[in-house]
């Protein structure tokens, strides 16, 4: 068990309140397609760069474009792919980045972004379920959905908060529900 707040500020939680689990989604699902983005972003530099590297060995068609008419046309169009892919790998990073799951002895709390931060909570008291769904392929990576349903207004079942790519969602779902046990359960 954690007790102190490594993501979320300190000054979220109340004076007693112990933080039992916090954790930011896998990387997997937000960096998948900043992965590749950058795979792009690195190619296009070489390609942008080529005609500046000394003794860089010819390319089939791809030397003659840069030395032919449009020569100077196509590095400008390489450094615009170069730039809008970077931009794209720096927006899944923050967005992966900025995003926390936490659960404490008396709530479970999601926070979004990085400059305009985005807090989420539900009390622990008022969970009725935590649902966890994970497809094969989730299970091969080691990542899971978790949903905390909330008694809705008509008695019926409502998704309250829903924690995508929680890394081990098995231990989680497991520390969450023994909170859940604990604050149903008075001391004696």
């Amino acid at each position: 068990m954690a007790d102190k707040a490594r993501l979320i500020p300190r000054k979220m939680l109340s004076s007693d309140e112990r933080v039992i689990f916090e954790t930011r989604p896998s990387a997997w699902l937000y960096m998948k397609a900043a992965s590749l983005a950058l795979i792009i972003a690195v190619i296009a530099l070489i390609g942008f760069a080529w005609a500046y590297i000394p003794d860089s060995p010819e390319i089939p068609y791809f030397s003659e474009a840069l030395d032919g008419e449009y020569g100077e046309y196509i590095q400008w169009a390489l450094l615009a792919v170069f730039v809008l892919m970077m931009l794209g790998f720096t927006i899944r990073w923050l967005r992966w980045s900025g995003t926390v799951y936490a659960a404490t002895d008396e709530r479970i709390i999601t926070q979004r972004g990085i400059i305009n931060k985005t807090y989420e909570d539900i009390p622990v008291t008022m969970i009725s379920s935590v649902d966890l769904a994970q497809s094969i392929g989730k299970r091969a990576l080691g990542y899971g959905t978790i949903v905390f349903s909330t008694q809705g207004q008509s008695g019926g079942r409502s998704a309250g908060l829903v924690w995508e790519a929680v890394p081990d969602p098995f231990a989680v779902r497991r520390r969450i529900q023994e909170v859940m046990d604990t604050r149903a359960k008075p001391k004696e």
